[in-house]
């Protein structure tokens, strides 16, 4: 009887062992594979930077080596999976750029793909205005980068 309880727990997957969360798993430094602009095909030059995110910051080389910070929040429960980095301007205003993001289903992700939307910022007639960010649906760069990354190992 004993070998049968074990039995099924290992054909479920039951050994009691917690699957990590996407908070969890998102957690590390991700290196840029492919960065594709709404204006250009694919933007070679942001290959190799890096994102370092922690539990609560998401750390983001663009241009340059210098890096951007921002908050971020994960909503894993829609489809497609929901990510919007938060920043406070120049101005002192509260900013969302809204995305999506997909992650290896693996307990440790190595791979990891975001679609971030709109800019909360857009000028016009040579003054900054603010916007709401809208998501992406799909994973186009339409309004937004589409950024594949895959997890840096040493």
């Amino acid at each position: 009887m004993k070998r049968f309880g074990l039995l099924l727990l290992v054909l479920c997957g039951c050994t009691g062992k917690p699957t990590p969360t996407d908070a969890q798993k998102i957690v590390g430094e991700w290196m840029v594979m492919d960065f594709h602009s709404p204006t250009a095909k694919e933007d070679r030059g942001q290959r190799r930077n890096l994102a370092i995110v922690t539990e609560g910051t998401w750390s983001q080389q663009f241009q340059g080596k210098d890096f951007e910070d921002f908050e971020y929040a994960l909503n894993p429960t829609t489809s497609p999976k929901q990510i919007d980095l938060m920043f406070t301007d120049t101005r002192g205003k509260r900013l969302t750029i809204r995305g999506i993001y997909e992650m290896d289903s693996d307990e440790i992700s190595d791979k990891l793909r975001v679609c971030f939307g709109s800019s909360p910022i857009v000028e016009r007639n040579g003054k900054a205005e603010y916007v709401e960010s809208a998501r992406p649906t799909a994973f186009e760069p339409t309004t937004g980068p589409l950024i594949r990354f895959r997890r840096k190992t040493e």
